[in-house]
């Protein structure tokens, strides 16, 4: 009988499971230590019991081919293919400290004008690169963005090529249809009505989704597969980006209009133009970003930009962190009155953690919070109380998770793990 990867598997003799990263419909990302090297990678595995573990393989090796062609700062780093005989094909991909924009978007809601900016370029430059080797990665939203900590700067990174196309070949997926991988919300019109060429604008019609999303904590167009494509055949415009936030220039706001522009020669010819468009809209040099908190520095600088953000916007609220912390993804289970509710963390310090769940916890409400701790990957269960609750656009949760009885060597883990220099924190 076919067995998931666990925690504690070695796979293919080379990579000893540490914890559980992430988990989706195709797989399982684990933290994994190469046995030759003791180098920590990010281990992607294919669901076994999976009723499509032969398509969700093919489309693991596929990735595996479209990531090896683009290599890229602005693109996660292969470092590593194979295929183990009891567990399946996997990629071991570089260990990214830091987090998925999904993940910021859904604490702090929208994101400063200036970090969008610098966001937009880093991403379509990353886009343009992807494009120049004839690939259409398919799938760009935010949960496939990631920012990510490097020696103490912040780098975008593009990842989950796993259903990146040759540009000019069938985007259809296996039954025909065009809409039948990605998400409906991100997906260019052509796509999503299967009328026109398919190529690499496809992608930059997802970038601009991303974008109005970090500006306005919302997609253009909300709703199922049936309710978006409704209203693209309808030829519904896209909702004017500098009527929902004031703050946004014209020129910014109109050079975003054309990355959703429902037909794709009215679009971009490529990310590097834009990105040239964006800088003479802004008249602002090259910069990175700071979205990972006080893990960066001039945190609180940036708290101050956002608390500036119009009425009008949802906006993280203005708050002094008692704790130093730092972004760390791994899977959480919160307990409370007999109910169990699965979540992914965000970030950790002494005080508590940032946890995303698909359920909602009552504010208050006292819980134990089962999650693996950083550097050591020791599963541990601790009290904790939700502090706070907000629900995201696509409904699921961010909460605020404050700890009350964590115990000394839990305290020494996380603090070791928060003061490291980012280079060894993994």
């Amino acid at each position: 009988m076919l067995k998931d990867p666990i925690v504690g598997d070695v796979i293919d003799h080379r990579y000893t499971l540490r914890r559980e990263i992430a988990r989706g419909g195709m797989g399982t990302v684990f933290e994994a230590e190469q046995t030759e090297t003791g180098r920590i990678v990010a281990l992607k595995l294919v669901h076994r019991r999976s009723r499509h573990v032969r398509i969700s393989e093919e489309q693991l090796l596929l990735e595996a081919q479209a990531i090896s062609a683009v290599r890229h700062p602005g693109i996660v780093e292969l470092v590593d293919v194979g295929i183990c005989v009891l567990k399946g094909p996997y990629l071991a991909l570089e260990m990214l400290i830091g987090r998925t924009l999904d993940g910021i978007i859904a604490a702090r809601g929208p994101l400063p004008v200036r970090e969008v900016v610098h966001l937009g370029r880093q991403m379509c430059e990353a886009l343009a690169h992807v494009h120049e080797k004839r690939i259409v990665h398919r799938d760009l939203k935010p949960s496939n963005v990631f920012i990510a900590l490097e020696n103490g700067r912040e780098v975008v990174k593009l990842f989950d090529f796993g259903i990146a196309a040759l540009s000019g070949a069938n985007l259809d997926g296996p039954s025909g249809d065009r809409a039948e991988f990605g998400t409906p919300e991100y997906m260019a019109p052509e796509l999503l009505l299967g009328e026109g060429p398919v190529d690499h604008r496809v992608d930059l019609y997802a970038a601009g989704v991303t974008l109005f999303e970090c500006l306005t904590g919302d997609v253009p167009y909300v709703g199922t597969l049936a309710q978006v494509v409704t209203k693209l055949a309808r030829g519904m415009a896209p909702p004017d980006v500098g009527t929902l936030r004031p703050d946004v220039s014209a020129d910014f706001a109109e050079i975003l209009a054309m990355l959703l522009a429902p037909r794709p020669e009215e679009r971009f010819d490529n990310g590097l133009a834009f990105a040239r468009a964006l800088a003479l809209a802004t008249g602002w040099p090259e910069g990175t970003t700071q979205l990972l908190g006080d893990a960066t520095p001039g945190f609180q600088g940036e708290l101050d930009r956002v608390s500036r953000i119009p009425d009008n916007a949802r906006a993280m609220p203005h708050v002094q962190r008692l704790f130093e912390r730092m972004a760390y993804v791994t899977m959480t289970e919160l307990t409370y009155d007999g109910t169990t509710v699965d979540g992914r963390s965000e970030d950790i310090s002494l005080g508590g953690m940032l946890v995303r769940t698909a359920g909602a916890i009552p504010a208050q409400a006292k819980v134990r919070v089962k999650f693996d701790l950083p550097r050591e990957g020791r599963t541990v269960t601790v009290g904790a109380t939700i502090r706070w609750c907000r629900e995201g656009r696509d409904g699921g949760h961010a909460n605020g998770v404050q700890f009350v009885d964590l115990p000394n060597d839990c305290r020494k883990a996380i603090l070791d793990f928060v003061r490291a220099p980012s280079d060894v924190r993994s």
